[in-house]
């Protein structure tokens, strides 16, 4: 007996026949009750449709309980009689260990307590609601197995899914070759994520003779589809001139198709065609409007530039408190800009209270990932003697570090210059401490930034 059902449809009686095309009906009526009494029936008597269609029904959990072990059950009967949908669902399932991991599912905590009591009677239970386990644990070569076969009766998802496995050597040697050979067959049966895959392919010379004008095609065919990533690379072929003419305004037009199917990238690359008049017309309301539906999701460039946008009043009065919030964001995911112009704004409370010690915080982790603008600053902060954060030593060691970072000219003769002077205000042991402190930096530069 197979997992217990949800609910039972009052039109249903035990006693019908089962009938396929009624079963069809009550899937698209949504009484998953009525499909599984019409379907159950005829996967049992070896049906390749009807035990498709039961697998699907038990992965998604609809009139039956949810459970992929069962659904790997169907998946596999329909599969042993080359039923390629059920062939790619399988190999699906052993792609991703659906449902394996479930050691803290309720049923599991259940049985594990109950198992104590009433072994006999848990494991009853159990096997009634999960006869085939709780899930399917990953296996790469059951896998490559059912992709393949699949693929090779003419499966478009199954044959992307074979570019992937040879393209990344999972499962498979690595092999781009063989992956554009999937890719190609995948795309010229209609599908935009394979036309996709092969146009980055002929892009980048992998597996193939690099060839924009292939890759602008393929694009181009998947762009056609609503695809958002080709989209997006065309947008970004045009804006650069990769292989063509640079064309900001057909780049604008594909940036806007992408953006409008809220590709986060394609929103802030449009925004900032508005911000230098690229293609359309200058207009930072525009480049606020794009960049905060980008931010919204999570884009960490469109979080800084929202950031630049506050803070210098770009499209209205300036607004330091916004702009802090959108720098915070950015620079708590390593935006080294962000981390930058959050410090100085806490440093010098612009458009708040001084909060010197995150400042401080914020400049050093940008100083950790190399940002000489952050070492010079952290240098001017600790030198001045009206600092609260006066520290010579410590301005010392940031000027001779911003120094060493900076290209030969003025500019860097200036910050030695500074450090020279600093120096000559040390003693010898804390010019010793300095270098250790440099040395240390050398090793661990983002312990040190935290110290």
């Amino acid at each position: 007996m197979f997992g217990k059902m949800l609910k039972r449809s009052k039109s249903t009686t035990g006693s019908r026949k089962p009938d396929f095309r009624r079963g069809l009906a009550a899937f698209e009526a949504e009484d998953y009750a009525a499909a599984v009494a019409d379907w159950m029936p005829l996967a049992e008597r070896g049906d390749a449709e009807a035990q498709y269609r039961i697998g699907q029904l038990y992965a998604r959990g609809q009139g039956v309980v949810r459970d992929f072990g069962d659904a790997a059950h169907w998946f596999r009967k329909a599969a042993e009689q080359g039923h390629r949908d059920a062939q790619f669902s399988l190999a699906l399932c052993y792609a991703n260990g659906e449902g394996a991991a479930q050691d803290n599912a309720l049923p599991v905590r259940w049985y594990k307590t109950v198992s104590k009591a009433s072994p006999p009677t848990a494991d009853a239970n159990l096997a009634l609601l999960y006869p085939n386990g709780l899930g399917i644990a990953p296996d790469i070569a059951q896998a490559v197995h059912w992709y393949r076969l699949a693929a090779e009766a003419g499966h478009p998802e199954a044959q992307h899914h074979m570019g992937l496995l040879h393209a990344f050597g999972q499962g498979v040697a690595q092999d781009h070759a063989v992956a554009a050979d999937w890719y190609r067959r995948s795309a010229e049966a209609g599908y935009a994520v394979a036309q996709h895959a092969l146009a980055s392919l002929y892009a980048n010379g992998q597996g193939v003779e690099r060839d924009i004008g292939q890759a602008i095609a393929w694009y181009g065919r998947a762009a056609e589809q609503g695809f958002a990533n080709a989209q997006l690379a065309l947008a970004v072929i045009h804006e650069h001139g990769t292989g063509v003419e640079p064309d900001p305004a057909r780049a604008a037009e594909f940036y806007r198709q992408a953006a409008e199917q809220g590709h986060p990238v394609a929103q802030v690359n449009l925004g900032l065609l508005y911000a230098r008049g690229h293609g359309v017309p200058k207009d930072y309301r525009e480049t606020l409007k794009w960049c905060r539906l980008s931010a919204e999701k999570g884009n960490v460039n469109a979080q800084f530039n929202l950031g630049l946008i506050y803070s210098n009043g770009l499209a209205g009065a300036p607004d330091y408190a916004e702009a802090a919030v959108w720098y915070r964001k950015a620079a708590m995911q390593g935006n080294v800009g962000a981390q930058v112009n959050l410090g100085l704004m806490l440093v010098h409370g612009w458009g708040g209270r001084p909060d010197l010690v995150e400042g401080v915080d914020w400049l050093r982790k940008a100083a950790a990932q190399g940002h000489t603008g952050a070492m010079t600053n952290l240098g001017a902060l600790y030198a001045s003697p009206d600092s609260k954060a006066h520290n010579p030593l410590q301005a010392y060691v940031w000027y001779i570090m911003a120094a060493a970072g900076t290209q030969p000219g003025p500019e860097r003769e200036g910050l030695e210059a500074k450090a020279h002077e600093l120096g000559n205000q040390l003693t010898s042991e804390d010019r010793h401490k300095a270098q250790v402190i440099m040395e240390d930096w050398k090793k661990n530069p983002k312990l040190v930034a935290n110290a």
